[in-house]
């Protein structure tokens, strides 16, 4: 009986870590944050083309503790009323992704925001049924909020970086302007070498 205890807790032991160098841990998440814009070309590239595909296909995102910040250069008068640099209906597609990052997980954020920046126009609804997710909060924060109330954190988080354009991306909450170029085109292989080098582990799929 010792002996097939002992066996059991062996074999069990070794799935349980198993399954944690497969699915991460909660301190082996590589904090990355995207400063950006819904209307800026070059922001709608990198997150269909470059962050969605390292996130969702390549299966990054339980090991990456993800921050969007929908603001990039837009500016804040004296009085608080925000202008964004690709007009009104940026400031207005901002703020919706504001409202789903504030009521949904990452995980269905980056979903509904990587299709709705497939387009040039709200699309809410069309990505909310691809992906079967409710957005009633989502639609109760934008219509029952001011523009300028949404996108308040964003603001302010966005005024904590020195970025000279969008979109701006940092690792550990360091950016670096010679590093945006190649990030922006190589983003999973930019993300790879990092998180090897914070955590001195190569995921899956890493080359």
């Amino acid at each position: 009986m010792k002996t097939f205890v002992y066996w059991f807790a062996l074999i069990f032991g070794i799935l349980e870590c198993t399954a944690r160098r497969h699915h991460g841990s909660e301190n082996d998440k590589l904090p990355v944050t995207l400063y950006y814009e819904s209307l800026c070309p070059y922001c709608m590239a990198f997150v269909t083309e470059q962050l969605s595909p390292s996130m969702v296909h390549q299966d990054r995102l339980p090991y990456t503790e993800l921050t969007l910040v929908p603001y990039g250069n837009a500016k804040k008068n004296s009085a608080g009323n925000v202008t964004c640099q690709h007009g009104v209906n940026e400031c207005e597609l901002n703020a919706w992704h504001a409202c789903i990052l504030e009521h949904h997980n990452i995980s269905e954020s980056l979903k509904l925001i990587a299709c709705m920046m497939r387009g040039h126009k709200i699309r809410l609804d069309i990505c909310a049924n691809r992906y079967s997710i409710d957005v009633t909060a989502v639609k109760d924060c934008k219509m029952s909020r001011s523009l300028d109330d949404i996108l308040e954190k964003y603001a302010e988080a966005s005024d904590k970086v020195t970025y000279k354009g969008v979109p701006a991306i940092t690792f550990d909450n360091v950016y670096d302007e010679d590093e945006q170029d190649n990030t922006s085109d190589n983003f999973d292989t930019v993300f790879c070498a990092k998180y090897e080098a914070k955590f001195n582990k190569k995921l899956q799929s890493c080359l």
